[in-house]
């Protein structure tokens, strides 16, 4: 479980909600076994440890792998329901593995699998006997990623190609249903009933236009569902604090956020350091000890790292200057564990760190966020970033007003000076395109092979990079290409801010996503952009000391137009279903739903969820951090994915034309299309079988040898009576069997004796081989 102990935080809730839901589904002295698949293993120990899970049941296995017979034991079944699972599941059942189960599955089942489940699972008599006649569901199929932030799932890179490919249209649906389901099960686990609104662009015209009203349709119909299911959903508490509010939007509404470059210590650092950049993983050198150095893999995303969580947001300037003050606070705290010798200047900090005895933990966490923070501000000052780029796109972003507050009329000259520099990757210069692109309100496709020549692209590729990069741009709602150079410039509403208020003028551009969720908190938010899907609040519900978003942060004629008009509502009545249940004073939530952890204050806070269909961006997560501490309301956004500007590079690429489902990593397109049917070992008991005695075929010699034995035994009828009666050596020599035989016999025989075998000498002698035998091994 997280350090952070935050009540708010999505690792503490769905930590707290997942293992209350498995304790309560047992009984006291029973053994239990955790059956888990692979997505709901990922959705487990990314908020529980395996030694958390291991003190309230005997044991986890998947569910597909072999498992030993548990006739005495109860399995828990925490998997996601779909026919692959279910047919395990019948193994299991046919086979008797357990002696009973009980099911925690998510509530939402696709169509195939709701007609497998009704026709051959649910019916049988013996697979609802297994289960008791009984269901329950479990709403923790979301992937908490940090305290604000949650994913569908932790298996989808890009999500652009989902829903902006034409040739992805059938994945669209399927998707969508996902989506709504990782939604519903986020606000049942937070116990929450959330107005919805959705984003409804009115300009533009693009074939995914209606994108965010279908996951809002979706959700209703998936949240009225389980609510007829479930009698006591919305809970009371619900009366007892503001109403959440469910905002959904998709990538369209903000194209600037995906391509600037941000200098916040997160954002920065996921962009420009490559194996960040492309694995999620930096790798450094670091010294220990012992002075030897050693190559070090970290994962930053790490809600324990006190200092990742505290540094992440910050300017990466402030960044670096606080990891410097808090390596020199550690030095001069300790210093009768620090050799100072070799430490003359401050260069030498990390010298020291490396040598310091004790606190392994927070040395390893300060020398890689020291070495990553130096590696950034390196990057950025070896490419110009700050100097060059930063600003341009910010101007550009303001309309061509610079941070001190003049209009740059020479901003295409500027753009061919940067394009024609050595140190900007072609990455960079490709965002710089695009960027004055959207400023112009688009450009002619002659204009844009220009601009491409002068970043150094051969000629042989620069048609189809404007076929298979720009060209896409107009399915995300922007016309970035003129027909004639006289044409009107193409308008879109992005509702980002301007902020010439603050210290740096490369962080001026404030993302969208903050102005909108922060009007949306205010209920200030224009109703034909952004309307309520069905139910809206009452006049009484809308908090009296709302304040309109200043207009003064704003230099950018279209950061003040639909998004910051002032809410005038209808006075709609309220759903009756949703008033009864919060007048019902005597009504009392199941074990399953009770999150022991929220404090009275934080339950009382007003929760406002965002998500953005199509891919989030780092500012924009930075953003809600921001808000929740600005606006004392609990915010949280939510995607498929997070985009980095190179994703949002490649996704423009992914959804071409000539991209297929086949040649794209596309997660809802490998689970249609996994396989259906088990591996047979599901369908075997697990218990392990004896191993087989193979009876050889006897030769001929072999059949004479029993015909004699048979004969033998025929004549001496005494012959096996366990020596009891004693024979005469003559009478022992002469009714023998074969001399061969006897050698079988006599496993300790000697070779030099065979000619002697059958006399009574040599029997005689055998047997004092094997009393002196025994005798060494009882001394």
């Amino acid at each position: 479980m997280s350090k952070n102990k935050d009540p708010g935080s999505l690792i503490n809730i769905q930590h707290d909600y997942i293992l209350n839901k498995i304790k309560s589904v047992q009984q006291p002295g029973q053994l239990y076994n955790l059956i888990i698949d692979d997505k709901m293993e990922s959705v487990l120990y990314n908020v529980l440890t395996k030694e958390e899970l291991l003190r309230i049941v005997a044991s986890i296995e998947k569910i597909d792998a072999k498992r030993r017979q548990g006739t005495f034991m109860t399995a828990i079944y925490l998997i996601d329901v779909n026919i692959y699972n279910l047919k395990c599941i019948i193994g299991d059942v046919q086979t008797r593995k357990y002696k009973n189960g009980i099911a925690l599955f998510p509530i939402y089942q696709d169509s195939r699998t709701q007609d497998f489940w009704l026709k051959k699972f649910w019916n049988q008599p013996n697979v609802l006997t297994f289960f008791n006649n009984h269901i329950e569901f479990l709403n923790a199929n979301y992937f908490a990623l940090e305290t604000k932030v949650f994913l569908v799932d932790n298996k989808t890179p890009n999500s652009m190609p989902i829903y902006y490919n034409p040739n992805c249209i059938e994945f669209v649906m399927p998707q969508v249903q996902l989506v709504a389901n990782a939604l519903l099960n986020l606000v049942v686990s937070m116990e929450e009933y959330p107005l919805i609104r959705f984003y409804n662009p009115q300009d533009g015209d693009y074939d995914a236009k209606r994108l965010p009203e279908l996951i809002a349709d979706a959700f209703q119909a998936q949240l009225d569902d389980y609510c007829r299911l479930n009698e006591n959903y919305p809970p009371p508490s619900v009366a007892s604090k503001p109403r959440a509010i469910l905002l959904i939007t998709d990538r369209t509404m903000d194209l600037y956020s995906p391509l600037l470059h941000e200098f916040s210590y997160q954002a920065m650092a996921m962009d420009i350091v490559e194996s960040l950049e492309r694995t999620g993983k930096y790798k450094y050198k670091s010294e220990n000890e012992k002075g030897e150095i050693m190559e070090v893999e970290a994962k930053l995303e790490n809600e324990n790292d006190e200092d990742w969580v505290n540094l992440r947001h910050l300017h990466i300037i402030e960044s670096s200057e606080l990891i410097f003050n808090k390596i020199s606070e550690l030095v001069k705290n300790n210093p009768l564990m620090i050799d100072r010798s070799k430490a003359t200047t401050s260069s030498d900090l990390m010298y020291i760190v490396a040598h310091l005895k004790g606190f392994d933990e927070e040395r390893r966490q300060l020398t890689l966020h020291k070495t990553l923070i130096d590696e950034c501000l390196d990057i950025n000052a070896s490419r110009k970033l700050a100097e060059f780029a930063a600003d341009f796109e910010q101007t550009c972003c303001a309309e061509g007003v610079s941070f001190e507050g003049e209009r740059n009329k020479h901003l295409h000259d500027d753009l061919i000076i940067l394009l024609a520099r050595d140190d900007l990757h072609i990455n960079d210069k490709m965002r710089l395109v695009l960027i004055y692109a959207f400023y112009r309100g688009g450009l002619i496709r002659a204009d844009f092979e220009k601009l491409i020549r002068f970043i150094g692209v051969n000629d042989k590729y620069i048609t189809g990079l404007v076929e298979k990069c720009f060209n896409n741009v107009e399915k995300l709602g922007f016309q970035i290409f003129k027909k004639n150079v006289k044409d009107k410039p193409f308008h879109k509403e992005m509702y980002h801010v301007i902020n010439n208020e603050g210290t740096y003028n490369t962080s001026r551009f404030t993302p969208g996503i903050k102005r909108i969720m922060q009007n949306a908190g205010k209920y200030s938010l224009d109703r034909e952009w952004f309307p309520y899907f069905r139910d809206q609040p009452l006049d009484e519900d809308i908090p009296t000391n709302n304040t309109r978003i200043s207009s003064t942060t704003s230099t950018s004629t279209r950061t003040t137009n639909s998004a910051g008009k002032d809410l005038h509502t209808s006075g709609s009545l309220r759903n009756p279903r949703i008033k009864a249940a919060w007048a019902s004073s005597s009504s009392t939530l199941s074990s399953s739903r009770n999150i022991n952890t929220l404090g009275s204050q934080a339950k009382n806070k007003q929760r406002i969820f965002c998500f953005v269909a199509g891919g989030m961006t780092y500012s924009e997560i930075r953003s809600i951090y921001e808000l929740s501490s600005s606006m004392n309301k609990d915010f949280y956004i939510g995607s498929e994915s997070i985009l980095k500007p190179r994703d949002f590079l490649i996704g423009l690429q992914s959804i071409d034309k000539n991209k297929t489902p086949e040649n794209l990593d596309l997660n809802i397109y490998q689970e249609l299309n996994k396989p259906t049917d088990p591996p047979l070992h599901v369908f075997e008991d697990g218990i392990p079988k004896p191993k087989k005695i193979i009876n050889q075929p006897q030769n001929q010699f072999q059949q004479q040898i029993q015909q004699q034995q048979l004969m033998y035994q025929n004549t001496h009828p005494n012959a096996n009576n366990g020596g009891n009666e004693q024979s005469s050596p003559s009478s022992s020599s002469s009714s023998a069997p074969p001399s061969h035989y006897q050698k079988r016999q006599t496993p300790g025989g000697n070779l030099d004796n065979i000619g002697n075998i059958g006399s009574p000498t040599s029997t005689v002698d055998s047997k004092e081989k094997k009393k002196s035998r025994l005798k060494k091994f009882f001394k």
